[in-house]
């Protein structure tokens, strides 16, 4: 595999973060929105997505200028550019996504981490790797500060600096992140979890990327294994979903 093949695989498979939905349900017009933009992106149904969450921008923007869920759909929108490369177009949307967040909640807040996280990776695709390594740095430190080491926030924004360091060719230095983060995910979240996974796809890309073969294909062999028992995991549970259900009451 050439060496940007590696590199747009990484960004492919790790690129960009969502930013959550809000915690309370609520019935608005954005909230279709952005919930159907969601849908479409899973769909791949990539242009949908688009006008979906153009329009939920477009909805709460009327609303307030400065309102954290314009940052939220700005920040998903600008990962839907970045999925389709268009960097240059997602790299407003998430410097405005992180004033916004900044003036709402401060600097010392989840969302601003994220936007950061973001940013970082889209900087990194245009080569501004100075710009990218500050973004990533200080999502780091504030991470450390909210949540400490021990966080799945930590693991995400250390593959993010993996990833940067990356698309920089330093793949020592993008290795000891990545396995930094596996570790994290693993003692938070647990070695089944989509996000070990992830950091795992990582290393695994990593390792190819250094010729190291058969380390790269020994790291499949485990992760291939860690999915084939979910996944056994997964439908033992259905099957008994299923035979409770035939179960009548006498």
């Amino acid at each position: 595999m050439k060496p940007v093949m590696i590199l747009a695989s990484i960004l492919i498979a790790l690129f960009l973060l969502f930013d959550s939905m809000p915690s309370r349900a609520q019935a608005t017009l954005w909230e279709t929105y952005q919930s159907a933009g969601h849908q479409a992106i899973e769909d791949r149904r990539m242009a949908d997505a688009e006008r979906l969450l153009l329009a939920a921008a477009k909805h709460i923007e009327t609303i307030s200028p400065d309102d954290p869920r314009l940052a939220n759909t700005l920040n998903d929108l600008g990962v839907l550019y970045g999925m389709q490369n268009r960097d240059i177009e997602a790299e407003p949307l998430f410097e405005r996504a992180l004033v916004i967040n900044e003036k709402a909640f401060g600097r010392q807040h989840p969302s601003v981490v994220l936007a950061l996280q973001n940013l970082s990776v889209i900087y990194a695709s245009q080569n501004k790797f100075p710009e990218a390594h500050r973004a990533a740095r200080e999502s780091l430190e504030i991470g450390l500060y909210l949540f400490g080491m021990d966080h799945p926030r930590i693991g995400s924004t250390c593959r993010t600096l993996a990833t940067v360091y990356a698309l920089q060719g330093k793949y020592e230095e993008a290795e000891r992140l990545a396995e930094k983060s596996i570790v994290i995910f693993e003692n938070t979240l647990g070695e089944r979890h989509p996000e070990t996974a992830q950091s795992l796809k990582m290393m695994i890309t990593l390792m190819w990327a250094t010729h190291r073969e058969r380390e790269a294909q020994k790291l499949e062999t485990r992760l291939n294994t860690i999915r084939q028992s979910s996944h056994s995991a997964s439908e033992s549970v259905d099957e008994a979903d299923h035979n409770g259900d035939k179960t009548s009451t006498p």
